[in-house]
Protein backbone atom coordinates (compact mmCIF):
# COMPACT_ATOMS: atom_id res chain seq x y z
CA UNK A 1 0.00 0.00 0.00
CA UNK A 2 1.71 3.53 -1.21
CA UNK A 3 2.02 6.05 1.69
CA UNK A 4 0.09 9.51 1.64
CA UNK A 5 3.27 12.81 1.32
CA UNK A 6 3.01 14.87 3.76
CA UNK A 7 5.03 18.30 2.73
CA UNK A 8 6.61 20.61 5.29
CA UNK A 9 6.42 24.02 3.63
CA UNK A 10 8.78 26.83 5.27
CA UNK A 11 11.89 28.86 4.72
CA UNK A 12 15.18 27.58 5.81
CA UNK A 13 15.79 27.83 9.23
CA UNK A 14 12.38 28.24 10.15
CA UNK A 15 12.08 25.19 12.55
CA UNK A 16 11.23 22.82 9.69
CA UNK A 17 13.66 19.99 11.11
CA UNK A 18 12.09 20.30 14.74
CA UNK A 19 8.54 19.70 13.57
CA UNK A 20 9.65 16.63 10.78
CA UNK A 21 11.29 14.98 14.49
CA UNK A 22 8.48 15.58 16.42
CA UNK A 23 5.65 14.05 14.12
CA UNK A 24 7.96 11.25 13.73
CA UNK A 25 8.05 10.39 16.88
CA UNK A 26 4.68 8.73 16.13
CA UNK A 27 4.99 5.21 14.58
CA UNK A 28 2.18 6.12 11.44
CA UNK A 29 4.85 8.58 10.49
CA UNK A 30 8.22 7.84 8.36
CA UNK A 31 10.19 10.48 7.04
CA UNK A 32 13.93 10.60 5.76
CA UNK A 33 16.27 13.53 5.90
CA UNK A 34 15.41 16.16 3.33
CA UNK A 35 15.19 14.45 -0.03
CA UNK A 36 14.99 17.55 -2.49
CA UNK A 37 13.46 14.81 -5.25
CA UNK A 38 10.64 16.52 -6.24
CA UNK A 39 12.63 19.81 -7.32
CA UNK A 40 14.29 18.45 -10.72
CA UNK A 41 11.11 16.37 -11.66
CA UNK A 42 8.84 19.62 -11.76
CA UNK A 43 12.26 21.95 -12.79
CA UNK A 44 12.07 20.38 -15.72
CA UNK A 45 8.75 22.11 -17.22
CA UNK A 46 11.00 25.23 -16.14
CA UNK A 47 13.37 27.40 -18.96
CA UNK A 48 15.54 29.18 -16.31
CA UNK A 49 16.40 29.06 -13.21
CA UNK A 50 19.52 26.59 -13.29
CA UNK A 51 22.50 25.71 -15.74
CA UNK A 52 23.69 22.33 -17.06
CA UNK A 53 26.37 20.71 -19.04
CA UNK A 54 23.34 19.34 -21.37
CA UNK A 55 21.53 22.86 -21.20
CA UNK A 56 18.71 22.81 -19.35
CA UNK A 57 16.68 25.10 -21.16
CA UNK A 58 16.97 23.04 -24.27
CA UNK A 59 15.65 20.33 -21.51
CA UNK A 60 12.54 22.18 -20.79
CA UNK A 61 11.80 23.28 -24.31
CA UNK A 62 11.92 19.60 -25.53
CA UNK A 63 9.99 18.58 -21.79
CA UNK A 64 7.45 21.13 -22.70
CA UNK A 65 6.70 20.02 -26.20
CA UNK A 66 6.50 17.02 -25.18
CA UNK A 67 3.94 17.16 -22.12
CA UNK A 68 2.15 19.53 -24.64
CA UNK A 69 1.56 16.29 -26.71
CA UNK A 70 -0.01 14.37 -23.93
CA UNK A 71 -3.65 13.48 -23.74
CA UNK A 72 -4.27 15.59 -21.10
CA UNK A 73 -1.24 17.89 -21.13
CA UNK A 74 0.26 18.87 -18.47
CA UNK A 75 -1.94 17.17 -15.81
CA UNK A 76 -0.79 13.93 -17.60
CA UNK A 77 2.88 14.95 -16.60
CA UNK A 78 1.69 16.17 -12.99
CA UNK A 79 -0.25 12.97 -12.16
CA UNK A 80 2.89 10.32 -13.53
CA UNK A 81 5.26 12.56 -11.14
CA UNK A 82 3.01 11.91 -7.92
CA UNK A 83 3.04 8.03 -8.75
CA UNK A 84 6.84 8.20 -9.56
CA UNK A 85 7.42 10.48 -6.36
CA UNK A 86 4.76 8.35 -3.65
CA UNK A 87 6.42 5.42 -5.22
CA UNK A 88 9.85 6.43 -3.82
CA UNK A 89 8.28 7.59 -0.97
CA UNK A 90 6.64 4.26 -0.18
CA UNK A 91 9.80 2.21 -0.92
CA UNK A 92 11.75 4.33 1.73
CA UNK A 93 9.05 4.06 4.03
CA UNK A 94 9.39 2.01 7.47
CA UNK A 95 6.87 -0.75 8.01
CA UNK A 96 3.49 0.32 9.85
CA UNK A 97 3.76 4.02 8.54
CA UNK A 98 0.96 5.36 6.80
CA UNK A 99 2.35 9.00 5.92
CA UNK A 100 5.76 9.84 4.40
CA UNK A 101 7.41 13.82 6.00
CA UNK A 102 8.92 14.95 3.14
CA UNK A 103 11.32 18.16 4.47
CA UNK A 104 12.89 19.84 1.84
CA UNK A 105 12.88 23.84 2.18
CA UNK A 106 12.98 24.75 -1.14
CA UNK A 107 10.26 23.38 -2.29
CA UNK A 108 8.85 26.78 -2.03
CA UNK A 109 10.04 27.23 -5.52
CA UNK A 110 7.53 24.12 -6.16
CA UNK A 111 4.57 25.03 -3.78
CA UNK A 112 2.12 25.47 -6.60
CA UNK A 113 3.29 22.42 -8.45
CA UNK A 114 3.09 20.20 -5.38
CA UNK A 115 -0.58 21.27 -4.56
CA UNK A 116 -1.67 20.65 -8.05
CA UNK A 117 0.04 16.63 -8.72
CA UNK A 118 -0.92 15.77 -5.27
CA UNK A 119 -4.29 16.46 -4.46
CA UNK A 120 -4.57 13.85 -1.22
CA UNK A 121 -1.33 14.90 0.22
CA UNK A 122 -1.13 17.11 3.35
CA UNK A 123 0.60 20.20 3.32
CA UNK A 124 1.44 21.69 6.64
CA UNK A 125 3.08 25.35 6.55
CA UNK A 126 5.45 26.31 9.26
CA UNK A 127 6.19 29.79 9.90
CA UNK A 128 8.73 32.10 11.65
CA UNK A 129 9.40 35.25 12.49
CA UNK A 130 11.13 36.58 8.99
CA UNK A 131 14.34 38.92 11.24
CA UNK A 132 14.51 35.46 13.00
CA UNK A 133 15.19 33.38 9.77
CA UNK A 134 17.49 35.98 8.44
CA UNK A 135 19.29 36.11 11.95
CA UNK A 136 19.54 32.39 12.01
CA UNK A 137 21.09 32.00 7.94
CA UNK A 138 23.93 35.06 9.41
CA UNK A 139 24.51 32.87 12.03
CA UNK A 140 24.58 28.88 10.77
CA UNK A 141 25.72 30.01 7.36
CA UNK A 142 28.11 33.34 8.30
CA UNK A 143 29.47 32.67 11.54
CA UNK A 144 27.79 35.70 12.30
CA UNK A 145 29.02 37.66 9.31
CA UNK A 146 26.05 39.21 6.77
CA UNK A 147 26.22 37.45 3.68
CA UNK A 148 21.50 37.47 2.98
CA UNK A 149 22.10 37.96 -0.52
CA UNK A 150 22.78 34.08 -1.05
CA UNK A 151 19.64 33.70 0.84
CA UNK A 152 17.25 35.79 -1.90
CA UNK A 153 15.47 33.31 -3.50
CA UNK A 154 14.35 31.84 0.15
CA UNK A 155 13.72 35.68 1.98
CA UNK A 156 11.67 37.15 -1.24
CA UNK A 157 10.52 34.42 -3.54
CA UNK A 158 9.63 31.96 -0.88
CA UNK A 159 8.55 34.61 1.12
CA UNK A 160 5.58 35.45 -1.39
CA UNK A 161 5.61 31.71 -2.66
CA UNK A 162 4.00 30.54 -0.07
CA UNK A 163 1.87 33.19 1.82
CA UNK A 164 0.00 32.93 -2.17
CA UNK A 165 0.02 29.89 -1.88
CA UNK A 166 -1.52 29.43 1.72
CA UNK A 167 -3.88 32.27 1.30
CA UNK A 168 -5.51 29.93 -1.88
CA UNK A 169 -5.65 26.45 0.18
CA UNK A 170 -6.02 27.48 3.21
CA UNK A 171 -8.68 25.31 3.89
CA UNK A 172 -6.92 22.34 2.86
CA UNK A 173 -3.68 22.85 4.74
CA UNK A 174 -2.33 23.29 7.71
CA UNK A 175 -0.42 26.30 9.21
CA UNK A 176 1.97 26.17 12.86
CA UNK A 177 4.17 28.81 13.72
CA UNK A 178 7.83 28.26 15.17
CA UNK A 179 6.90 30.54 18.04
CA UNK A 180 4.26 28.09 18.74
CA UNK A 181 6.24 24.75 18.28
CA UNK A 182 8.87 25.93 20.84
CA UNK A 183 6.43 27.26 23.66
CA UNK A 184 4.26 23.90 23.05
CA UNK A 185 6.00 21.40 21.60
CA UNK A 186 3.34 18.42 22.38
CA UNK A 187 0.17 20.35 21.60
CA UNK A 188 1.27 21.56 18.08
CA UNK A 189 2.78 18.41 17.26
CA UNK A 190 -0.88 16.98 18.23
CA UNK A 191 -1.96 19.44 15.76
CA UNK A 192 -0.20 18.54 13.04
CA UNK A 193 -1.36 14.33 14.00
CA UNK A 194 -5.13 15.31 14.56
CA UNK A 195 -4.53 17.01 10.84
CA UNK A 196 -3.10 13.48 9.57
CA UNK A 197 -6.19 12.06 11.48
CA UNK A 198 -3.80 9.62 14.11
CA UNK A 199 -4.29 9.32 17.34
CA UNK A 200 -2.03 9.79 19.98
CA UNK A 201 0.87 12.76 19.99
CA UNK A 202 1.58 13.31 23.89
CA UNK A 203 4.54 13.84 25.16
CA UNK A 204 6.35 13.34 21.62
CA UNK A 205 8.90 15.93 22.76
CA UNK A 206 10.00 13.90 25.46
CA UNK A 207 11.32 11.53 22.85
CA UNK A 208 12.61 13.11 19.83
CA UNK A 209 13.48 11.48 16.99
CA UNK A 210 16.89 11.70 14.60
CA UNK A 211 14.81 10.73 11.34
CA UNK A 212 17.57 9.93 9.42
CA UNK A 213 18.86 13.31 9.39
CA UNK A 214 21.74 12.21 6.84
CA UNK A 215 21.75 15.75 4.62
CA UNK A 216 20.35 18.60 5.00
CA UNK A 217 20.21 21.22 7.80
CA UNK A 218 21.29 19.32 10.76
CA UNK A 219 22.05 22.38 13.26
CA UNK A 220 18.89 21.97 15.45
CA UNK A 221 19.20 18.35 16.06
CA UNK A 222 22.76 19.04 17.34
CA UNK A 223 22.14 22.02 19.39
CA UNK A 224 19.12 20.79 21.15
CA UNK A 225 18.04 17.35 22.18
CA UNK A 226 15.33 18.77 23.60
CA UNK A 227 12.54 21.49 22.68
CA UNK A 228 14.12 24.61 23.78
CA UNK A 229 12.32 27.99 23.44
CA UNK A 230 16.11 29.70 23.76
CA UNK A 231 15.94 30.52 19.78
CA UNK A 232 12.61 32.67 19.85
CA UNK A 233 14.27 35.96 20.84
CA UNK A 234 18.36 35.60 20.31
CA UNK A 235 17.61 37.04 16.66
CA UNK A 236 18.00 40.57 18.80
CA UNK A 237 21.71 40.04 19.13
CA UNK A 238 22.19 39.08 15.68
CA UNK A 239 20.35 41.97 13.77
CA UNK A 240 21.86 44.57 16.06
CA UNK A 241 23.95 46.60 13.81
CA UNK A 242 22.65 50.21 12.22
CA UNK A 243 22.94 48.17 9.00
CA UNK A 244 20.71 44.82 9.61
CA UNK A 245 18.39 46.62 11.51
CA UNK A 246 17.88 49.06 8.32
CA UNK A 247 18.07 46.04 6.42
CA UNK A 248 15.32 44.46 8.80
CA UNK A 249 13.12 47.22 8.76
CA UNK A 250 13.01 47.57 4.41
CA UNK A 251 12.45 43.86 4.57
CA UNK A 252 9.58 43.97 6.76
CA UNK A 253 7.69 47.12 4.47
CA UNK A 254 8.65 44.82 1.78
CA UNK A 255 6.77 41.44 2.93
CA UNK A 256 4.22 44.04 3.90
CA UNK A 257 1.36 44.10 6.95
CA UNK A 258 -0.97 41.91 4.78
CA UNK A 259 2.11 39.00 4.24
CA UNK A 260 2.82 39.65 7.68
CA UNK A 261 -0.48 38.78 8.94
CA UNK A 262 -1.40 35.61 6.94
CA UNK A 263 2.39 34.63 8.83
CA UNK A 264 0.70 35.24 12.08
CA UNK A 265 2.66 38.09 12.50
CA UNK A 266 2.23 42.17 13.42
CA UNK A 267 4.20 44.23 11.35
CA UNK A 268 4.38 47.78 14.04
CA UNK A 269 5.10 44.81 16.70
CA UNK A 270 8.43 43.52 14.53
CA UNK A 271 9.30 47.26 13.83
CA UNK A 272 9.39 48.08 17.84
CA UNK A 273 11.46 45.40 18.28
CA UNK A 274 13.86 46.25 15.92
CA UNK A 275 13.55 50.19 17.30
CA UNK A 276 13.92 48.41 20.97
CA UNK A 277 16.96 46.51 19.95
CA UNK A 278 20.15 47.45 21.32
CA UNK A 279 22.39 48.90 18.03
CA UNK A 280 25.89 47.19 18.58
CA UNK A 281 28.54 48.05 15.94
CA UNK A 282 31.11 45.16 15.90
CA UNK A 283 30.16 44.12 12.46
CA UNK A 284 29.40 47.08 11.08
CA UNK A 285 32.12 47.38 9.00
CA UNK A 286 31.93 43.80 7.53
CA UNK A 287 28.29 44.24 7.11
CA UNK A 288 29.17 47.38 4.45
CA UNK A 289 31.83 45.40 2.54
CA UNK A 290 29.58 42.42 2.49
CA UNK A 291 26.62 44.22 1.47
CA UNK A 292 28.78 45.82 -1.63
CA UNK A 293 29.78 42.53 -2.52
CA UNK A 294 27.07 40.85 -2.57
CA UNK A 295 25.27 43.47 -4.81
CA UNK A 296 27.88 42.26 -7.33
CA UNK A 297 27.39 38.77 -6.51
CA UNK A 298 24.13 38.71 -7.33
CA UNK A 299 24.15 40.96 -10.40
CA UNK A 300 26.83 38.68 -11.90
CA UNK A 301 25.17 35.52 -10.84
CA UNK A 302 21.40 36.69 -12.07
CA UNK A 303 22.89 37.81 -15.13
CA UNK A 304 24.98 34.22 -16.31
CA UNK A 305 21.66 32.45 -15.32
CA UNK A 306 19.76 34.33 -17.19
CA UNK A 307 21.75 34.07 -20.03
CA UNK A 308 22.52 29.97 -19.86
CA UNK A 309 26.09 30.60 -19.53
CA UNK A 310 27.34 28.09 -17.02
CA UNK A 311 28.20 30.35 -14.27
CA UNK A 312 30.00 28.56 -11.13
CA UNK A 313 29.86 31.04 -8.20
CA UNK A 314 26.03 30.20 -6.82
CA UNK A 315 22.49 29.54 -8.46
CA UNK A 316 19.72 31.93 -9.20
CA UNK A 317 15.99 30.69 -9.10
CA UNK A 318 13.00 32.49 -9.88
CA UNK A 319 9.81 33.21 -9.07
CA UNK A 320 8.19 31.01 -11.71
Amino acid sequence: MSVTPVFILSLPRSGSTLLQRLVSVHPGVSTKSEPWIALPVFFALKNSGLTSIYSHKTLATGVNKFVDSLPEGVDDYYACAARYLRDLYTRSTTDGAQYFVDKTPRYHLIVDELLAAFPDARFVFLWRNPLAIAASMIKTYGKGKWGLYMFTVDLYSGIESLTKAYTENKEKVLSVSYESLVTDADNEAARVLSYLDLEGGSNLSGGLKDADIMWGDRTGQFKYQNVSTDSVDSWKDVMSTPYRKAWGKDYLHWIGKDRLEVMGYDMDDLLADIHDTPTQYRYLLSDIVRAVYGKIYSRYCISDIKSNKPYQGGIYYPKN
